[in-house]
């Protein structure tokens, strides 16, 4: 049955991307695509063959159960699962998660001693090796472990029978800002740390701590990978100064009118009465409310686009409806009718109505309002490859090695 919610995802403009990222960090440089939280909205069963296609190194997830999710969509590639694997709320649910890593050839973050040794126990029963990465805190306060804890495990772990210590990563919490002097502390400590530790002679293949705004603007990060997220949808978190880049925005957040009416001057729309109409007014009702991601915030600010121009939206959102005032529309010759797209969220960035002029009303960044996107909301993929992939019906999707 059709949606009413559909997001359009221009696999193409994914593909352009990782290109464009690639071309502007160097050939040499690995790519950790991040794909966490549904691909941050986009729908990972959508953006995944496209950037299989794109050849990016490896994928990134925050929980195992993602990880588990992109492999049985077909993802050959390596995964690197940057949440807590271990942290379970029993012994029989962290020992289930350990022996899934290595089932699933799940590539581990690893923050202390106890569960590398637990990982290393699992692959030795499953006759495998187990690849971990461990997670420095160079200032974040998250995920990661001191760089002195790093400096003594480090070397215990990688000589673990059945453990392959691929890498060593940190995160930086300051790269979208102007001022990049806590990053670059932050990379000095990270830098500090793999020096030692390739000085004693531990082999660190893989060292990485550059964000989509670290890898772009910050070439001392990028070391042998970069982590790109919310770059290979087309945006960057900070909105200020030039895009470094001509990213293309890959969502269009599209619907239709599911209703229309006249009402007189003087008629209030929605909870609270927080709209009332200055003259007769023709209103429209847009199957979309905050369940969706399309916050209450908005209400009475934003704008979507219909036949004819944009309408605003007016009355406070609700939970599944949004509604729109059709007015100058109608009175212009082009008065929409039910049936009629509405295009709620535009890829193109300079839009009243894009991600990132929604980002500003809320107060937010590109990423939230992506990942806020529900479950009810259809993901599609469009684009010059996209034909076959559109009819499919199918959750599964295969993706080469």
């Amino acid at each position: 049955m059709h949606r009413d919610l559909i997001a359009e995802i221009d696999t193409d403009a994914i593909e352009h991307n990782v290109r464009l990222i690639r071309g502007h960090c160097g050939a040499h440089i690995r790519i950790c695509a991040a794909i966490k939280a549904n691909a941050y909205g986009h729908g990972v069963s959508v953006v995944a063959p496209a950037l299989d296609r794109a050849g990016v190194d490896m994928a990134a997830v925050a929980t195992i159960g993602e990880a588990i999710e992109l492999r049985g969509l077909g993802w050959q590639r390596p995964i690197l699962c940057m949440g807590p694997v271990f942290a379970a709320p029993s012994a029989a649910e962290r020992a289930e998660r350990i022996e899934a890593a290595v089932r699933y050839d799940l590539t581990v973050t690893i923050v202390d001693g106890y569960g590398a040794r637990d990982l290393n126990e699992a692959a030795g029963r499953q006759k495998k090796h187990a690849r971990i990465h461990v997670k420095v805190d160079t200032g974040m306060s998250r995920m990661g472990i001191a760089p002195a804890t790093a400096l003594d495990l480090i070397p215990k772990v990688a000589c673990l029978p059945n453990i392959e210590l691929e890498g060593v990563y940190t995160h930086l919490a300051t790269a979208d800002q102007d001022d990049h002097s806590f990053a670059r502390e932050q990379l000095t400590q990270f830098r500090q740390l793999v020096d030692a530790l390739r000085g004693s002679g531990v082999s660190v293949p893989l060292c990485h701590a550059a964000n989509s705004s670290a890898a772009l603007l910050m070439p001392e990060s990028r070391f042998d990978m970069i982590r790109p997220g919310l770059s290979l949808y087309g945006h960057l978190a900070s909105q200020q100064g030039p895009a470094p880049l001509p990213l293309r925005p890959a969502l269009r957040l599209v619907s239709h009118l599911v209703l229309t009416k006249q009402v007189p001057a003087g008629h209030s729309v929605g909870y609270g009465c927080t709209f009332r109409t200055q003259r007769d007014s023709l209103l429209g009702v847009v199957p979309i409310g905050y369940n969706d991601g399309y916050l209450r915030v908005l209400s009475n600010c934003a704008c979507m686009g219909v036949a004819g121009g944009y309408a605003p939206v007016v009355g406070l959102i609700s939970m599944d409806q949004t509604v729109l005032d059709l007015t100058d529309l109608a009175a212009a010759g082009s008065a929409p009718h039910v049936g009629d797209e509405v295009i709620i969220i535009d890829e193109k960035a300079d839009e009243p109505n894009s991600v990132e002029a929604l980002a500003r009303m809320m107060d937010t960044v590109p990423y939230e309002v992506t990942c806020l996107l529900g479950n009810r909301v259809a993901r599609i993929a469009r684009g010059e490859r996209a034909g076959v992939e559109q009819q499919q019906t199918s959750a599964r999707v295969a993706v080469g090695g």
